[in-house]
């Protein structure tokens, strides 16, 4: 283990011996291990999304944010990779049969969706092709519907290609998102020509019901808008609800959609992406692969195809203990949280390894959570206004990581929502 870890990490790692890692391992596989990410360039270590983006300041940060994890993948993709590496060839590559085969028998398996071979198409990574889809499907000045408070680039990738993004606002009943449908028709009804649905919901974590799902579709019917299905969070279950892929609700909605999938968050392969697209009317499919082949998006990274086919192939057993441990780790939020973080409330997700954290009353306290949780914690989280309007005064959370820094960066909060510079009883 590195001796120039932060401040933090040595902390958590004098905290976690060996043989106590070793008890609380999961299945075999050792989450509780903390590893030094720094030593790579981690964005979410450096606090910093790239070389343009402001950095985030403060002594000994414990980093909670940006949504990959601290985890090593399966074993059976690091030693695919580690033999690619080493094999010291890094050319050409391309998906064949066999792996489209793969990604078609993950989400029969796991969702209970078969999509036909056909429709699939290569990808680099979901927020690419999402631009692709746009490019191709709208022109300057169409309008783009996101339900939010949604994942930031979202707003990015509709504003930065010219089109008008156009905001159904989520409602929040007892600590859950419900849809506004009839704004949703007003804004379908405006003009509207795509809705870019985030399934499930990210920063909330809310798996779409096949009624709420089939409420959009209906309306995305009867004014001729398509659909965007981002499904990158679908994997990690937390609940009992299933994952219901936009397209399998009936043919109609088949027809309009788009459903971008990638293994990248599931098996924390952020930095090696592939992703792929199911497009089942064949003329818009014909009509998106002609786009990405002009602006060569569908050639393979050489480790990102292999990670791909090893981890949907092989990943299965990793991922069912690492939901275990996830969900261990979400249980561990709610229960703190309600305990000894007075004025902040998790949002229980169904999917993924994010908690949604309504802090609104605190927020407008301290004039900003986000930034008094950095400059008097040392914890950063996501603030909430990144994910648009209905976002203020909420922050993201990451849970996956190891026990012992979350514990850290739990305990963190704790002591600073508990300061003198907090009147406790009035939040």
């Amino acid at each position: 283990m590195a001796t120039d870890f932060p401040g933090d990490y040595q902390m958590a790692c004098a905290d976690t011996p060996a043989s106590a890692a070793g008890q609380r391992s999961v299945g075999g596989i050792d989450f509780d291990q903390i590893h030094d990410r720094q030593q790579f360039g981690s964005v979410k270590w450096a606090n910093q999304w790239d070389e343009f983006s402001p950095r985030v300041e403060g002594r000994d940060l414990l980093s909670l944010w940006t949504a990959d994890m601290d985890f090593r993948a399966p074993e059976t993709v690091i030693a695919r990779l580690r033999e690619a590496a080493d094999h010291g060839i890094y050319g050409y590559t391309r998906r064949d049969a066999r792996h489209y085969e793969i990604v078609q028998s993950w989400f029969t398996r796991r969702h209970n969706w078969s999509p036909a071979l056909g429709t699939l198409l290569p990808a680099p990574a979901i927020m690419p092709s999402v631009a692709a889809i746009l490019r191709t499907f709208t022109k300057p000045g169409d309008g783009v519907i996101v339900q939010s408070p949604v994942y930031s680039p979202y707003f990015e990738v509709i504003q930065g290609n010219g089109r008008v993004l156009l905001t159904n606002r989520l409602t929040l009943q007892d600590n859950r998102y419900e849809l506004d449908l009839e704004d949703f028709e007003k804004l379908a009804a405006s003009g509207a020509k795509v809705f870019l649905l985030c399934n499930p919901h990210n920063p909330a974590g809310k798996a779409w019901t096949l009624q709420e799902l089939t409420a959009l579709n209906d309306i995305c019917e009867r004014h001729g808008v398509l659909v965007i299905s981002d499904d990158i969070h679908c994997d990690i279950r937390l609940s009992d609800r299933p994952h219901i892929v936009f397209s399998s609700i009936s043919d109609d909605a088949a027809e309009k959609s788009f459903i971008c999938t990638a293994p990248t968050k599931t098996f924390n392969l952020a930095g090696v992406p592939s992703a792929t697209i199911s497009v089942a009317n064949k003329k818009c499919r014909d009509k998106l692969l002609a786009a990405m082949q002009a602006t060569f998006m569908v050639n393979a990274n050489f480790f990102g195809r292999l990670a791909l086919e090893v981890a949907y192939d092989t990943g299965a057993p990793w991922l069912d203990q690492l939901t275990g441990y996830i969900a261990g780790n979400v249980d561990l939020v709610c229960e703190f949280a309600d305990q000894y973080l007075p004025g902040i409330t998790p949002m229980q997700p169904d999917a993924s390894f994010l908690v949604w954290l309504d802090a609104r009353e605190l927020d407008r306290r301290v004039g900003g959570v986000q930034k008094f949780l950095v400059d008097n914690a040392g914890v950063n989280l996501y603030d909430g206004r990144v994910y648009g309007p209905g976002g203020e005064g909420f922050i993201r959370l990451n849970v996956g990581c190891p026990r012992a820094l979350l514990h850290r960066g739990l305990e963190r909060m704790s002591k600073a929502l508990t300061s003198p510079l907090i009147d406790r009883n009035r939040v």
